[in-house]
């Protein structure tokens, strides 16, 4: 497995940082935070994943729950 440096970032400012090992980038930021993850950033809050290794760089958001159907 690799090992994977996490930042969490609220628009530019990064809050928390983590390190975990996982077999990839999107895996080791679900674990992190327990929800499904865009490879989108399209929010403030979202996840810079940094490979250790590799230095190759990922960036996530936590991926947008569908509306609820208040129709029935």
């Amino acid at each position: 497995m690799a090992r994977f440096q996490i930042e969490e970032i609220y628009g530019e400012r990064i809050v928390a940082t983590t390190s975990a090992e996982a077999p990839d980038a999107l895996s080791a930021a679900e674990t992190l935070t327990g929800k499904a993850l865009s490879t989108k950033v399209l929010q403030e809050h979202w996840f810079r994943v940094v490979d250790e290794r590799e230095g190759t760089v990922h960036e996530f958001s936590i991926a947008e729950e569908p509306p609820k159907d208040f129709a029935k």
